[in-house]
């Protein structure tokens, strides 16, 4: 069936009347002519033959008649509607997503994937009348997305788009179109220009959807890459003048194995270290670099590759702290423990400060992170009261009691940290039974793959309710040896028994050191390394003021103000920048003007590996193959086609021509044809 897009035109047709009245009437002018021979009278005698003369004038009608009814019905643009597809709505809004994640910085044969993309995005504007409002996404998200553009401003915005590190799931693309498309009561029109990437495509998971989704699948060149997919330290314990071991993950997404391939370390902006590696194909490699650092505060490193074409991945930032000194409070009743003293004061980091509590000195005690309660038979109400304000700082409790102690104080202390509370007084010798060794007081201590003959002995030590709290050390008889808590901020390290040789050989073996682990537990802060668009966590006890955090980066003038929460649960301080940084790099959070932190961002690595769609591949999701449109083919014509049929227009307009034409033929050749046959 033929339709229309303008039939009020075709009220034209009555222009058909004009030369119809023309044949009919024969309006003619007479003039007269002076001949003296009888050849002209043999002339008219041919002309007035009625039957040629007839058949000249119809063929000039119907030459006329076409004409005029064709260029009408041109101008109301004829086409065959679409039965597939029927235009449901008048007025249309279309949305456009163009992928700009960094894979689409690759080289296809097209050129580059982001450039083909817009240019057939471009296309796609010019198939839908000029008032038709569009709307734009991309994977920068931002707050003009939702309001819809004319046909030039998106196309001004379409040519200034740039590569973005975010990566977006196609589902949450769907998303934001249905909520457009709701919220301003429209029917959309959605139009996919990605190279669909399997690990953001995410069709499969996809509730349905309302929308009319058009997929235009870009495929790069799936080359080769290496990348860098991340690093992390074999010793947590970060201290200034000691060998630190960097273990740095390597992707190998070839066919080839590569021999030596270098690896170069940058710490603070100086080369420290260059590594090599053999990476088979299509694996993942583990490379440790070992160096010296001897400077503490911030500590900001990269690690480095060549690999081309693919640059994104082939640098990785990372960032920790190492203390100037960690301050220790060690608060004693008679007689300060001597194994404690000895353990840190062999510890250049450590400045121990020891305190009878008879003498205690109640204002500096928020200056210590660390506060080690030694051997107290009772621990008085200002003391108490002292370490409950410390919980808001983070500080780090560790309580060892006496053979003697008040419970009831040491309840009163306890049970501010949580439920935890002493029941009674075991003297049964007994030895320790497991060891949590993942816990973080044990990484790189303990060793697991060791069997262990025999565990060091305790004769007295104090039962506890401990159901709530994490058990760090246990005895034979499944009572706690060593717990773990945590309120507010701080966290709370009990030991169920005196440390003394009178009453066992723990702090004669090799698990004592698990003292020295507990006093760089607060100093241990992990590197802070994470992917653009994540938050990142600080212990909140660096934060000094509720001033605003600022996220700065001097040579690049960057200076942003993250939005930030403090979680009471882990003493850490959430920060997130809210999409304001977009280029990898170590930044450093500061307040007041003053460091508090180092903060390192990289670009997601899930598009390292180049594992696409293919239109094949595409047609099982989708039912409606003509929804798959190859972006090589003239996409503005197909689209039109599409949403409103065959059109007709190109052959009427031959068509007019052709009457056009026997007109004229008509008008030249017809009496000269017609002599021709009378003179034969």
């Amino acid at each position: 069936m033929i339709a229309f897009k303008h039939p009020e035109i075709l009220f034209g047709l009555f222009a058909i009347a004009i030369p119809i009245i023309i044949h009919l009437f024969s309006f003619r002018t007479y003039k007269k002519v002076y001949f003296h021979s009888l050849q002209l009278i043999k002339k008219i005698q041919i002309e007035q033959n009625s039957t040629k003369s007839k058949l000249k004038e119809v063929l000039l009608l119907i030459s006329r008649i076409g004409l005029i009814a064709c260029i009408v019905i041109v101008f109301a643009q004829p086409y065959i509607p679409n039965t597939d597809t029927p235009r449901k709505h008048t007025s249309e809004a279309v949305a456009i997503y163009i992928d700009n994640s960094f894979s689409t910085q690759t080289e296809s044969k097209n050129g580059v994937v982001l450039e083909f993309e817009k240019n057939k995005a471009q296309e796609i504007v010019d198939a839908y009348p000029s008032d038709t409002r569009f709307y734009l996404f991309t994977n920068t998200a931002n707050s003009t997305e939702q309001f819809s553009r004319t046909s030039e401003e998106i196309k001004n915005e379409i040519s200034e788009i740039a590569p973005s590190p975010n990566k977006t799931l196609f589902s949450d693309i769907v998303k934001k179109c249905n909520y457009c498309q709701h919220k301003n009561e429209i029917t959309l029109d959605c139009h996919i220009l990605s190279d669909m990437q399997k690990n953001t495509f995410d069709i499969q998971t996809m509730q349905d959807s309302t929308l009319e989704i058009t997929y235009y699948p870009f495929e790069n060149a799936n080359p080769n890459n290496i990348s860098i997919d991340s690093c992390y330290f074999e010793n947590i314990q970060h201290i200034a003048g000691q060998t630190e071991k960097i273990i740095v993950k390597l992707s190998n997404n070839t066919d080839e194995t590569f021999a030596n391939f270098p690896i170069k370390l940058f710490v603070n902006d100086t080369l420290r270290a260059i590594s090599s590696a053999t990476i088979k194909p299509h694996s993942i490699s583990s490379v440790p670099i070992e160096y010296n650092i001897s400077t503490t505060g911030i500590i900001s490193g990269r690690i480095e590759i060549e690999d081309y074409p693919i640059l994104y991945d082939n640098t990785y930032f990372f960032t920790y702290f190492i203390e100037r000194q960690i301050n220790i409070l060690n608060i004693y009743d008679k007689t300060p423990n001597k194994h404690i003293s000895a353990l840190c004061k062999q510890q250049n980091n450590f400045a121990l400060t020891q305190q009878q509590l008879s003498s205690i000195d109640y204002s500096t005690i928020a200056n210590y992170p660390i506060i080690i309660l030694d051997a107290l038979k009772n621990i008085p109400a200002g003391l108490n009261e002292e370490i409950q304000k410390l919980r808001t700082l983070g500080a780090t409790i560790v309580c060892i009691p006496s053979e003697n102690i008040d419970i009831d104080s040491y309840n009163s202390f306890l049970q501010k940290f949580g439920s935890q509370r002493i029941t009674a007084k075991d003297t049964t010798k007994t030895a320790i039974a497991t060891i949590d060794e993942r816990n973080s007081v044990f990484k790189h201590v303990i060793d697991k793959s060791a069997s262990y003959n025999s565990f060091p002995y305790i004769t007295t030590h104090y039962k506890t309710d401990n159901q709530r709290n994490n058990t760090i050390i246990t005895l034979e008889n499944k009572e706690a040896f060593l717990t773990q808590t945590s309120a507010k901020n701080a966290t709370l390290f009990f030991f169920n028994a005196p440390l003394s040789t009178t009453y066992g050989n723990f702090v004669v073996s090799p698990l004592f050191v698990v003292l020295y682990n507990i006093c760089m537990y607060v100093s241990s802060t992990n590197e802070i390394q994470t992917t653009i668009g994540n938050t990142s966590e600080i212990p909140t006890a660096k934060l000094t003021t509720d001033d605003a955090l600022h996220i700065v980066k001097p040579e690049k003038n960057i200076d942003i103000i993250p939005h930030y929460r403090n979680d009471i649960q882990t003493a850490k301080t959430v920060v997130n920048p809210m999409n304001q940084i977009t280029e990898a790099g170590n930044y450093i959070l500061t307040q007041k003007n003053i460091p508090i932190s180092g903060l390192a961002y990289n670009y997601d690595r899930s598009e390292s590996v180049f594992d696409c769609y293919t239109a094949e591949e595409l047609e099982t999701f989708i039912s409606d193959k003509k929804k798959i449109i190859q972006p090589t083919r003239e996409i503005t014509t197909i689209l039109k086609e599409t949403r409103e049929g065959t059109p007709l227009w190109r052959i009427v307009l031959f068509a007019a021509l052709f009457f056009l034409a026997s007109e004229i033929c008509v008008l030249l050749f017809f009496d000269k044809l017609i002599l021709k046959t009378k003179n034969k």
